[in-house]
């Protein structure tokens, strides 16, 4: 083969690499803003869901409380006309209560396990991947590697990102953000063939993650947190405060339930059999 030839087909492949490991970091930069999106929206989520929480959540919790201690109250009162213990009658209360019991017990023990929640425990071996691999997209995000104003931006974004996976040992989001890395310096002794397919394998796990992130943000915004939080922006647009009505309509519905179960009680005092 002549020389000339050899020299046309060797610019072909570097061109034909070129193309590839330019489209890799097109891919790459729309995964990283892709992960910025969605760890966005998660968090406008759980500030919302905080804020549904303090605002109007704990009052359905102290309905559903009260209601299930009235519904106890009536079944006591039913059983007691039909001349049972008082002992048997708490048997029978507990019994067919117990599971409504468990479900509130449960959400307080989810309330207790948030607070105490702390950073997934690793094996050493894939903390120190874990580790590895933070360090390496520290050095690769830090704003002070930005050679434009966009860059800049760009990376101010994921290293916040970056160091909230590592302090949470999310090894999810660190693979993510290093999906694509290409060296074909280190790949010296690959074949041409083989520099290519490993480039169009980059591209295909780039793909993939996408088609992941996307699908996670339709998860979010299809959710009834994020329905719920739309809503409330948008009446908020019209100088509607729907947290602070549904709260004090709430607030009512509580009050009218405390005196119900009030009068309950004070009825089963009167005629609470003897054990």
């Amino acid at each position: 083969m002549k020389s000339a030839t050899l020299v046309y087909i060797n610019r072909y492949e570097e061109k034909e690499l070129d193309r590839l490991l330019q489209s890799i970091e097109e891919k790459r930069k729309q995964v990283e803003d892709l992960t910025v999106t969605v760890e966005q929206l998660k968090e406008e989520v759980d500030l919302f869901q905080h804020k549904y929480n303090s605002h109007v959540g704990r009052f359905y919790l102290e309905l559903d409380q009260i209601d299930l201690e009235a519904q106890e109250y009536r079944l006591r009162l039913k059983l007691q006309q039909e001349n049972i213990s008082a002992e048997e009658i708490e048997r029978r209360v507990e019994a067919c209560f117990k599971e409504n019991r468990a479900r509130f017990n449960t959400v307080d023990n989810e309330k207790e396990c948030k607070k105490k929640t702390k950073k997934n425990q690793l094996p050493d071996k894939e903390a120190k991947y874990v580790k590895n691999l933070y360090r390496k997209l520290a050095k690769r995000f830090h704003p002070d590697k930005a050679e434009h104003p966009d860059e800049q931006n760009r990376h101010e974004q994921l290293m916040p990102l970056i160091n909230k996976a590592y302090e949470d040992q999310d090894l999810l989001i660190l693979e993510r953000l290093n999906i694509g890395e290409t060296d074909l310096q280190e790949a010296t002794e690959q074949t041409h063939k083989e520099k290519r397919e490993h480039l169009h394998q980059n591209l295909r796990n780039l793909n993939r993650i996408m088609s992941e992130l996307r699908s996670e943000i339709n998860r979010v915004k299809a959710g009834r947190t994020y329905q719920l939080k739309q809503q409330v922006e948008n009446a908020e647009k019209n100088g509607n405060d729907l947290l602070s009505t549904l709260a004090a309509d709430l607030k009512r519905r509580v009050k009218s339930s405390k005196k119900q179960l009030t009068n309950l009680i004070n009825i089963w005092k009167i005629k609470k059999p003897t054990s």
